[in-house]
């Protein structure tokens, strides 16, 4: 049986520096037309997570870490659909960059949780 993990791994990678892309695009200002693309990829991203935290219970990974993954990957869509009516004005910045991190954020969660189910690792979280 061929390992999906690699795969989700590209996956994420490719999907998460697209996204970001797009979004930097909507932070200057231009690109609002890609929104829902944007948000397709973000999906694609988090279910890929999601997915990659199940995959890694069965590869011993740490339980700490793929809760965290678990956990994260609602929180990355709930604020992302939320973000606009967050913190409306002068101050609606603070939400975008919470929302750059968590993005960020869960493509470096898969990586590790990649490189662990990858060799094997068991470290806590």
């Amino acid at each position: 049986m061929t390992n999906p993990i690699p795969v989700l791994r590209w996956i994420i990678r490719i999907a998460g520096i697209v996204a970001l892309g797009m979004g930097l695009a909507f932070w200057g200002g231009t690109g609002y037309a890609l929104l829902s693309a944007h948000q397709g990829l973000g999906y694609l991203v988090t279910a890929a997570l999601l997915l990659m935290a199940v995959l890694g219970f069965g590869r011993g990974v740490a339980p700490g870490l793929l809760g965290l993954a678990l956990v994260w990957g609602l929180v990355v869509p709930a604020i992302g659909v939320l973000q606009l009516r967050l913190l409306p004005g002068n101050l609606h910045w603070i939400i975008q960059v919470f929302h750059l991190l968590l993005g960020v954020g869960a493509v470096a969660l898969s990586e590790i949780i990649a490189g662990r189910a990858l060799k094997g690792r068991t470290a806590a979280a």
